[in-house]
């Protein structure tokens, strides 16, 4: 992360599980919708959020066009790993990269509305350019060691 940091950049690490934003569900008493997933989703986004505030608390609120990396982790399930005197090693079926639920566009989504609402941008409709992966926690070089989201920010010129 290091040859992405500049000092017209912000970066923000994120620690826990990514919650995708889910898709929206009406209100079975008719006032309104929701995210179907809301239960889970409200605690990320406030992490998320708390974590922008902080991050960008002596800095000016983004204006312009933004271009923004995001780099999801994920802890690796248990069933990946054999059992026994093996169990530190995956199975040779475990899949490389986190690619069986969590949409990357849904991920994505939620952290951006997320820096929205801690007030680092007017609107996330300024982001112009998003470059967004998932990985295993600590499993390639671009991972984090614990599960979560980098968030590098820059303002475009």
């Amino acid at each position: 992360m290091s040859d992405l940091l500049t000092p017209d950049r912000v970066a923000i690490r994120v620690t826990g599980t990514p919650i995708p934003q889910g898709s929206k569900t009406a209100n079975r008493y008719g006032n309104g919708v929701r995210d179907a997933n809301a239960t889970r989703l409200k605690p990320w986004r406030a992490h998320v959020t708390a974590h922008a505030r902080d991050a960008h608390r002596y800095q000016d609120k983004l204006i312009g066009p933004v271009r923004i990396w995001l780099r999801f982790a994920f802890d690796r399930p248990a069933s990946h790993y054999r059992t026994g005197r093996n169990a530190h090693l995956l199975k040779n079926s475990a899949p490389l990269y986190p690619t069986n639920k969590n949409d990357l566009d849904k991920l994505t989504r939620a952290v951006l509305d997320a820096l929205t609402d801690a007030g680092v941008w007017g609107d996330d409709g300024q982001v112009v350019d998003v470059r967004a992966r998932k990985f295993y926690a600590g499993e390639h070089e671009l991972a984090p060691v614990k599960a979560g989201v980098d968030i590098v920010l820059e303002e475009c010129p």
